[in-house]
């Protein structure tokens, strides 16, 4: 069997990245391929091949300190601090090259997956090492785009342009690029000429039998009465997320329905977000709202945490066990829990992300904002989820149309048209 290694910063977390790449492993595994996986970080335990390159992970030491000195986070002092600069990458691009191309040679892998790490420059050398790799070696690379560096404020200002056209991402030859949306696809191939694929996230509905408990089981253990509501926002807990969103729509829907509302939200802080972070614990106060989080963070919010959720029950069983699904982000590179939410025959409370378009064309209804929680939004809500009548019918059709666009079978038809291209053969 032949063998693909699936490569990013970071996998087998609960990011959007992860769980794609968890999902062309299958449809890989699914085409007679066997998945590798190598990283710089996993979030969990693999039952799969993995490799670690610690120096592939976004928050290695010396990772963080080439990004900030590359995209003006600290001023550098002329030209001395550039050419240290150049060196650092260098330094540490060949540490990443030498450890890939071992691992590589040694499990004989031809092919590579690579999951936004030629898109994003988080990891800068991790980039070029890539890059130098395919073009050098007897390697091919699907390397899929879930965001583009450009659309990022972040890295809008650089020291390392040069770099940035080169390898971010690269045109070779070697290299098949997919992007998540038709957004991404029009604009990589404005900026740089480059022609991609496009392949949207999709879900496997055999997920659907993998909900470890009853819905029941898991409202008793966060103490939610049957009369209650429980709001699901699958996300981490960072800006663009916007969660104050569903802390407003919580509270005034709570008001509206005379009922209580508890807000779950199923991710972690980022490290780089922390001050956002209590922000949210901050306003959910103020509000008093019914938040519930997932994880102890040492840092005085244990009125909101149940530690044990997450060993006891799967995000799918919040998914099973909620009224309502809740995606008010401002950026979405595709939205994940957009489909979660079709699948599990839940409705949608989702901001109008630039390409959610791509979605609501196949005809979906969610409850569409557009970043302001209003009367309007809050009224419709609340119809749905006290007609039954209303709501069947809507999630029928969501489920429906979600099956037939984004189902794995989709999946794997599109990667074989690309694995059956002639630079894979």
């Amino acid at each position: 069997m032949k063998k693909i290694a699936i490569i990013s910063t970071k996998l087998k977390g609960i990011d959007g990245v992860s769980i794609e790449a968890d999902k062309w492993a299958g449809a890989f595994k699914r085409i007679g391929f066997e998945p590798i996986y190598i990283a710089g970080n996993f979030a969990r335990e693999n039952e799969e091949l993995f490799f670690t390159v610690e120096e592939m992970d976004y928050y290695h030491p010396e990772i963080v300190k080439i990004r900030k000195a590359a995209f003006n986070e600290i001023t550098l002092n002329g030209k001395k601090d550039l050419i240290e600069l150049r060196k650092n990458i260098e330094a540490v691009k060949n540490t990443i090259k030498n450890k890939l191309l071992h691992i590589l040679k040694e499990n004989n892998i031809k092919f590579l997956s690579i999951e936004n790490a030629l898109a994003i420059p988080l990891n800068v050398p991790l980039g070029i090492a890539l890059g130098e790799l395919i073009s050098e070696q007897e390697i091919r690379a699907i390397t899929r785009h879930h965001d583009l560096y450009w659309e990022r404020k972040q890295f809008s200002s650089s020291n390392i342009e040069d770099i940035l056209i080169k390898y971010f991402p690269p045109d070779f030859d070697k290299i098949e690029h997919v992007v998540i949306n038709t957004i991404a696809k029009k604009s990589l191939y404005s900026r740089k000429g480059i022609k991609a694929a496009y392949i949207p996230n999709i879900f496997d509905f055999k997920m659907l039998d993998k909900t470890s408990n009853s819905y029941r089981d898991l409202r008793k253990l966060l103490n939610i009465d049957r009369e209650d509501y429980l709001f699901l926002q699958p996300t981490r807990i960072i800006k663009r997320k916007n969660i104050e969103r569903s802390i407003e729509l919580a509270d005034r829907l709570s008001k509206a329905a005379d009922k209580k509302v508890h807000l779950f939200i199923s991710g972690k802080p980022e490290k780089n977000e922390m001050e956002y972070f209590y922000r949210i614990i901050d306003l959910a106060r103020e509000r008093k709202i019914n938040l519930i989080l997932s994880s102890s963070f040492n840092n005085g919010c244990d009125d909101f945490v149940k530690e044990d959720i997450f060993s006891k029950h799967n995000i799918f069983d919040f998914y099973k066990a909620c009224d309502l699904v809740t995606l008010p982000s401002d950026i979405e590179g595709f939205g994940n829990p957009v489909l979660e939410a079709c699948a599990f025959k839940k409705p949608l409370f989702v901001n109008s992300y630039p390409v959610l378009s791509d979605i609501l064309s196949k005809g979906f209804d969610f409850i569409v904002i557009n970043k302001e929680v209003d009367d309007s939004c809050v009224k419709r809500i609340l119809n749905i989820l006290t007609d039954s009548k209303l709501r069947l019918k809507m999630l029928e059709k969501n489920y429906r149309i979600a099956k037939n666009y984004y189902s794995i079978e989709f999946l794997i038809k599109e990667l074989k048209k690309i694995m059956n291209m002639k630079y894979i053969s």
